[in-house]
């Protein structure tokens, strides 16, 4: 017992301010059952890439003859009120008339909840030091807020009385967001009510999950959804739909974004989880839509997931939208030295100076199109790129990002610095033709170290006008200040490739 008098004096002293200590009791709000309407039907998630979606699930109610107040619970925290539609499934003209509609936000915190009761009568409870309750106290709330409270009781107002404000439940006084709907009936009956709106707090991105085939001339491709709510209620069972751009909107935000916490979850099937060699097709195939063909939409594609799935609050649900085993692709081993000029560079080009390295990227491109087992419209996204290793096992190779590509373009990704291939350049001549002509001649060493021979693009920049004097195979110019040659490295090797070029001024 002296115990648990010492803990309650302790906490007495924790909470202590000014000599006086509170703690508001907040209960949650009782509304009458048949006035709360929280079973959801056919929901319908339609989700924009940037922190905004459209809803729209049906309600059914249960209305008496007359007026009616419903309480359409388990709505977004994020909800814009302006955006609000109702209506009753059904025809006839048995059907509720829509009367008036309003969206509290709730009271978020016992101050707040408090305030409600401002000029209603509570109850002051103090409890002494072995924790029990010493005493009770009626009165008037007359003030609540900024850490002050006065309580009105037998002809004296109370500043800051010590102990526990206890207060009735109110069915009118909304503890957490909802929907009010007055609605005016025949007659008693039950009525489906669809509710449409828009919000923020549930947003989607694309990603990418490609794995190289052993024989290299092709990979896989899975596209996923990672779909994320920070709507503060779940949305069972729903059926999405992802749009691929965003639209113009007028949407503000209900209340402040909660803190950024999200928990993984992904809704696995097994696909993706072996990836031996039967994963790859033999010839090429259509993709896998799990939820058909994109619809176009405007400006936007939408695509629809195949199966309804619960997406839960302050998580990211992860959907698989498409697959395929097939793709055909093109390795590009490139690299693009710094430009040349007609003046000396003591830092990239100098005769005389030592060899300098340049790194090789790894890149891959493949054609958006069905005869490559492909042929939709790609949202952007992320793609990470795994390569088996000689023993099967899988290697991660490389990121990069897809940009919004239409059927029948070309995707082209630099996913990472080659780690057996580089060159080796420098500038081994450097004459004064005439008064505005300087001519160099460049040598790179082209190191190989793979085990099989590679084509190598070199892509060397120029600045100003510039003409190719001699080169060991004919270059091609994709723009005017640029020569590209594309070089057969074979493996285990370091070849040399020389080249002289005429800078003019």
């Amino acid at each position: 017992m002296a115990q648990r008098g010492w803990l309650a004096a302790g906490l007495a002293a924790l909470l202590l301010a000014g000599g006086w200590w509170t703690i508001s009791r907040v209960r949650a709000q009782a509304v009458p059952a048949a006035d709360t309407q929280t079973a959801r039907k056919g929901v319908e998630l339609t989700i924009y890439n940037e922190d905004f979606a459209q809803v729209r699930e049906l309600r059914p109610q249960t209305l008496t003859q007359g007026n009616n107040k419903l309480h359409v619970l388990d709505v977004s925290k994020q909800l814009d009120p302006q955006s609000v539609a109702l209506h009753w499934q059904g025809e006839g003209a048995n059907l509720p008339q829509l009367i008036a509609q309003a969206y509290d936000l709730g009271v978020g915190n016992s101050e707040n909840l408090l305030k409600r009761y401002l000029g209603q009568k509570v109850e002051v409870v103090r409890y002494g030091e072995n924790g029990h309750e010493a005493e009770r106290q009626q009165g008037v709330l007359m003030v609540e807020g900024n850490g002050e409270r006065v309580v009105q009781s037998d002809g004296k107002f109370y500043v800051n009385p010590a102990g526990t404000i206890v207060a009735p439940t109110n069915p009118d006084i909304i503890t957490i967001p909802q929907l009010s709907v007055q609605a005016d009936s025949p007659a008693a009956q039950n009525a489906a009510l669809e509710v449409a709106y828009l919000t923020r707090g549930l947003s989607w991105t694309a990603d990418y999950v490609a794995t190289l085939s052993p024989k290299q001339d092709s990979m896989a491709l899975e596209c996923w959804a990672t779909v994320t709510n920070r709507t503060g209620v779940d949305f069972p069972g729903a059926k999405v739909s992802l749009i691929a751009g965003t639209p113009n909107r007028a949407v503000v935000q209900a209340q402040a974004r909660a803190q950024d916490s999200a928990k993984a979850l992904d809704f696995e099937d097994g696909r993706a989880k072996s990836r031996g060699a039967g994963f790859f097709g033999g010839g090429r195939s259509a993709p896998n839509l799990e939820g058909g063909m994109p619809q176009t939409v405007g400006d936007f594609h939408a695509y629809n997931i195949k199966n309804p799935t619960t997406v839960v609050q302050e998580q990211m649900n992860r959907l698989l939208m498409f697959s395929s085993t097939n793709v055909a692709i093109k390795k590009d081993y490139n690299t693009r030295p710094p430009q040349l000029g007609d003046w000396e560079d003591g830092i990239n080009w100098a005769e005389g100076h030592p060899a300098q390295r340049s790194e090789v990227a790894f890149a891959i491109t493949f054609a958006n199109t069905e005869k490559e087992s492909l042929g939709l419209p790609l949202p952007q996204g992320m793609i990470r790129l795994y390569e088996p290793d000689s023993g099967g096992s899988l290697r991660y190779a490389g990121a990069a990002s897809v940009e919004n590509t239409p059927e029948g373009e070309k995707v082209y990704l630099t996913l990472a610095r080659a780690f057996d291939v580089f060159i080796e350049r420098c500038l081994v001549k450097s004459q004064q033709i005439d008064r505005h002509t300087v001519r160099k001649t460049v040598e790179y060493t082209l190191h190989n170290e793979k085990a099989s021979a590679m084509d190598l693009r070199i892509a060397q920049g120029f600045y100003g006008r510039w003409k190719m004097v001699s080169e060991p195979q004919k270059h091609t110019s994709p723009d005017a200040s640029l020569a590209q040659w594309i070089v057969s490295v074979p493996a285990n090797s370091k070849p040399t490739f020389t080249f002289s070029v005429d800078l003019i001024e």
